[in-house]
């Protein structure tokens, strides 16, 4: 099976980068109409533009209903991001990428 990089770009009006990004997400979970540009090789980008997705709310189980303990809420521990841990994480993405790429040929 082909892999395929997918991106979706925005532009975003917001005060800081973590607000910027809160809305970009926001966009995306809203089930709204998405454009993303598909890349299957060096030369080859396709632009597809995704319908907005209507989704019925799925039954909620009674179990799930109840508040769960505090030991048993995640509470995400790599929640504020430093520059420096952006490049590494945007060098490690790219550097995937490019991997995949490369194992196509």
């Amino acid at each position: 099976m082909p892999f395929f990089l997918v991106t979706q770009s925005s532009l975003v009006e917001a005060q800081d980068e973590r607000e910027a990004a809160q809305t970009g997400i926001d966009r995306l979970r809203s089930g709204a109409q998405v454009t993303v540009s598909v890349k299957s090789d060096e030369t080859t980008i396709t632009h597809i533009v995704v319908p907005a997705m209507i989704e019925e709310p799925l039954p909620v189980p009674p179990s799930e209903t109840a508040m769960p303990s505090p030991a048993a809420v995640a509470i995400p521990e790599a929640a504020i991001v430093t520059p420096e841990t952006r490049k590494l994480i945007l060098k490690r993405m790219m550097a995937d990428a490019l991997a995949l790429l490369g194992r196509r040929t």
